[in-house]
């Protein structure tokens, strides 16, 4: 029978959902309150992709790849890349591949952890950015 002697029957999920948007409405009210919005803009000029490098690793048969968060922009298969090290150019290649959790994408943008096949082996280590290059 239970502590209270009923069974409570469970809450109606449209009920449930409901109650969500008007909490979460609630809550965006009052962030944005007596706040004016700014108006987006969207510039022409070229936003490099940029990734900071966690770990690197060699895959047998496919090449090398390295894992991170893509910092700013979106990086692309197919895109040219620069190795930075410390603001030094220290090699370049191409982006081959790209993975996040398992699951292959032809982009990964701003605040994703992905993996990037890259075409040629380099010198890389943990800290090095890696930029798209302005040619992509």
């Amino acid at each position: 029978m239970g502590w209270s002697g009923r069974k409570r029957d469970p809450q109606d999920a449209n009920e449930k959902l409901r109650q969500y948007n008007e909490a979460e409405a609630s809550r965006l009210a009052g962030l944005t309150h007596g706040a004016v919005a700014a108006p987006v803009t969207v510039s022409a000029a070229f936003v490099s992709g940029e990734l900071v490098v966690e770990d690197v690793f060699t895959i047998t048969g496919r090449g090398q790849v390295v894992t991170g968060t893509v910092a700013t922009g979106v990086v692309r298969v197919g895109d040219r890349i620069v190795v930075q090290r410390g603001g030094v150019d220290v090699g370049s290649s191409e982006i081959t591949g790209i993975e996040t959790f398992r699951t292959k994408a032809s982009e990964a943008a701003a605040g994703t952890m992905a993996g990037l096949l890259l075409r040629d082996a380099l010198d890389l280590a943990r800290g090095d950015v890696i930029r798209t290059s302005e040619s992509a």
